[in-house]
């Protein structure tokens, strides 16, 4: 069996390749075979390769490696090769020019080409980990890299989009500040001269208070036209008669014997009302009073958010099926539409704001019906209709569950 030294210059091998090319006949490329020597050139053959390729010619010969040529022929047995072969050891200088192999430990051959091979194998497993970790490193730098680059980049954009907003809405602020203060102005303007009007209106009503009251009567007629180049002569009419002397205001109490007790609760002073049910065409009820002359006006607090109507009433026969053997004009608001209804008219209103407390005005002679917002002094509608003159008319309410009303 072959063996190898462990010491003298342990691990420092020629390399395997080179162990096998001298250990092996150039004619027959296999492991020598009785090596002989050519004393000229120092190159060893098989004996029986060499004699072979000579042939039985004795003129000159020639080495079968480096042709060099060479008589008379001449070949010496190579003993060290030889013993080499026939043990298959593979020694180290030192061991062979001293004792053979004392004090050394040998292993076999193909053991000392495992190692060889398996140290090649870790090393270059080390070279190839070695190369992967730097590639990883240069993938890991780019990527952070490419990374910062996106996030400076997306947060740039983000910086001149949020300036961009932050232009456009200061912009809008300043427009719609500019849009408030115009109004603003413009409404402080008429409102201004509507209190000179009023002024003015207050001061004339104030001087003919000591004239008698037929005189009284004329004067403000002509003052309610005057009040009326700035504002409706029907919105006038609220202010009047808080100036008069006598009293247009009507004291609204609910007739009790046309209210369904299921469908609406009266308060013991018949002044207030409160719906119990959705909607019901039985969920109304009429005032006490009666007017078919005159001018009359009285005001409704509400309550609650919605279903509800208010108005006047023609005289029923009976109060059995109130609503359906009367006429009514009224204004009302139904699932967050304001309506505006008569007999021969029905529109839908347009409010800005709710309105929590209504007057009701009424003139028999003139035929009008007028709805104001007391809180604003708007006009929310006026119903202009023939057909009221001459007829009794009555207050009329309806509400539905969770509205209430109080009479002013």
């Amino acid at each position: 069996m072959a063996t190898a030294c462990r010491r003298g210059v342990k691990r420092r091998w020629p390399p395997l390749q080179d162990l096998l090319e001298e250990a092996t006949c150039s004619i027959c490329l296999d492991y020598f075979q009785d090596p002989v020597l050519i004393p000229e050139c120092g190159h060893n053959f098989c004996r029986g390769c060499l004699t072979r390729n000579w042939g039985t010619s004795e003129s000159k010969a020639s080495c079968p490696k480096c042709r060099q040529t060479f008589a008379p022929r001449s070949i010496l047995p190579n003993r060290q090769l030889a013993r080499v072969l026939e043990h298959e050891t593979l020694t180290c200088v030192v061991c062979d020019r001293f004792k053979e192999h004392e004090g050394h430990s040998v292993i076999p051959a193909e053991e000392a080409v495992q190692e060889y091979q398996v140290g090649i194998s870790q090393e270059e497993s080390l070279q190839e980990t070695a190369r992967f970790l730097a590639f990883l490193a240069i993938l890991r730098s780019d990527l952070i890299e490419k990374v910062k680059k996106n996030i400076v980049a997306e947060f740039r954009e983000l910086h001149l989009w949020l300036e961009g907003r932050e232009k456009l809405l200061l912009f809008k602020m300043e427009e719609t500040e500019k849009d408030i203060m115009a109004r603003k102005e413009k409404g402080l303007a008429k409102h201004m001269e509507e209190v000179r009007s009023l002024d003015h209106l207050i001061q004339e009503i104030e001087e003919k208070l000591q004239q008698p009251v037929s005189k009284l009567l004329q004067v403000s007629c002509c003052s309610i036209l005057f009040f009326s180049h700035t504002r409706p002569a029907a919105e006038a009419l609220i202010f009047l008669p808080s100036f008069l002397p006598f009293p247009l205001t009507v004291k609204v109490t609910v007739n009790p014997h046309t209210v369904d007790p299921d469908s609406l609760k009266i308060s013991e002073d018949q002044k207030s009302i409160k719906g119990l049910k959705g909607f019901l065409y039985n969920a109304s009820v009429l005032g006490c009073q009666m007017f078919s002359s005159g001018r009359h006006f009285w005001d409704v607090i509400l309550g609650g958010t919605t279903g509800w109507f208010l108005g006047v009433t023609s005289k029923p026969v009976n109060i059995k099926n109130v609503h359906a053997q009367t006429r009514q004009w009224r204004i009302g608001e139904w699932k967050g539409k304001y309506t505006a209804i008569s007999p021969s008219e029905r529109s839908e209103l347009v409010l800005t704001e709710s309105p929590i407390r209504i007057r009701i005005s009424l003139n028999c002679e003139g035929g009008q019906v007028s709805f104001f917002d007391v809180r604003t002094t708007a006009l929310l509608h006026t119903f202009s209709d023939a057909s009221l003159v001459g007829e009794t008319l009555l207050p009329y309410f309806y509400l539905s569950e969770g509205i209430s009303m109080t009479f002013l």
